[in-house]
């Protein structure tokens, strides 16, 4: 059975199966993207398929917290599954034991080398805020999602070119607002 974006958020509310299979059906692989990005080093593949399922557990029991005037479902789903990598991450690194021997001290050169890449990523959240609703939208998708151009174009009605150039125009601001300070 399947379901459009509406009728599965729906379905998913009145506690349907076949919502969740339609869920997991379609959002299974953009879902492993996301955890495998963040879980890849060091983690094994029953770890991140365990946080998989932990992602949709947590959809099916959070759903009545989706607001679709804060964006689109997909993207409420993915933020879930980012949010819960990011914890196994942390919970999964306080289980590993570490030899102190294994590091090497680093120079204060690596500390403030942090505080710049730090205040460079506040830079760029600041500017990407800046966006218009659909600029923000499309890059965010594109380049933390990873999204083909070809779903955004039908998502949101535009041509490739019109795609194009809104992620060039974004593009240039971050490099401006970077670069040029």
């Amino acid at each position: 059975m399947t379901f459009s974006e509406n009728e599965l958020i729906s379905e998913l509310k009145k506690r349907n199966l076949n919502a969740y299979e339609t869920l997991m059906a379609t959002y299974t692989k953009p879902v492993y993207y996301v955890i495998y990005r963040i879980l890849n080093i060091g983690n094994s593949k029953e770890d991140i398929e365990e946080c998989v399922s932990d992602v949709f557990l947590d959809v099916w029991l959070k759903i009545d917290e989706f607001d679709n005037t804060k964006g689109t479902f997909k993207t409420w789903v993915l933020i879930l599954a980012k949010y819960k990598a990011l914890t196994y991450k942390r919970k999964l690194k306080k289980n590993q034991v570490e030899q102190i021997d294994d590091y090497q001290l680093e120079e204060s050169v690596a500390t403030e080398s942090q505080v710049i890449d730090r205040e460079t990523q506040q830079k760029l959240l600041a500017t990407i805020e800046s966006f218009n609703d659909i600029d923000r939208e499309l890059f965010i998708r594109r380049y933390y999602f990873n999204e083909k151009i070809e779903d955004m174009m039908r998502i949101f009605g535009l041509s490739r070119s019109a795609v194009d150039n809104r992620l060039l125009r974004g593009r240039k601001v971050i490099k401006e607002a970077l670069f040029h300070d």
